[in-house]
């Protein structure tokens, strides 16, 4: 789906900017179709991603105020990683830095985090993910927006016994207004998908 919308708003689209890419799950199959590069501010991830993606530039930054001194045809901000920039502000600094990343008639992909009202309080998940080696559980039970977090509980089995992790990440939630008007202040021009990769939808901002 991703390099269906690039092609079709994007003559001849050759170059892309994953923005937290995380550890190269997109990559992976984007670079047998353009000329990637990634940036993510976990150099952990960014280890993992190498693997992935051998050869692909990797970059250490911050989504709000990152300058890699290129210009892409296509930039990526996926999983709703855009939701770890907690607040407005932050997020259309973040809009902002992508966009200014743009080549001319190039497009940015945003895969916004849940808005306000899609948040289901008490709402429980959990996926189990099994190698030869070991088994990992992760389970999720969602707390009021107003903790501004969400909490993860990890159990991993292996052959040495089983662990426990648990994770907190901090998150924004923001409206449908919100995230179209960062585009606009970016000088975007943009349309929305409402269905997008998950459910969740994705943006797309075009620049003139």
């Amino acid at each position: 789906l991703i390099t269906s919308i690039i092609s079709e708003r994007v003559e001849g689209a050759k170059t892309l900017l994953d923005v937290a890419c995380g550890t190269g799950k997109h990559l992976k199959y984007l670079v047998k179709r353009f000329d990637c590069t990634g940036i993510d501010l976990d150099e952990e991830m960014l280890a993992i991603a190498s693997e992935r993606a051998p050869g692909t530039p990797l970059h250490h930054g911050d989504m709000c105020d990152f300058d890699l001194g290129e210009h892409f045809d296509a930039v990526l901000c996926l999983f709703s990683s855009i939701g770890y920039t907690k607040t407005v502000e932050r997020m259309e600094q973040a809009i902002s830095t992508m966009a200014n990343h743009l080549k001319s008639g190039g497009i940015l992909l945003v895969e916004p985090w849940l808005t306000p009202e899609a948040w289901l309080v008490g709402h429980k998940d959990s996926n189990t993910y099994e190698t030869d080696e070991f088994i990992v559980t992760r389970m999720m039970v969602s707390e009021p927006i107003e903790r501004g977090r969400l909490v993860l509980e990890y159990m991993i089995g292996d052959s040495s016994g089983i662990s426990r992790v648990t994770e907190t990440p901090e998150m924004g939630w923001f409206t449908h207004d919100e995230d179209l008007n960062s585009f606009k202040k970016a000088g975007l021009d943009v349309e929305h998908l409402e269905e997008g990769l998950t459910g969740r939808g994705i943006y797309i901002g075009k620049k003139a």
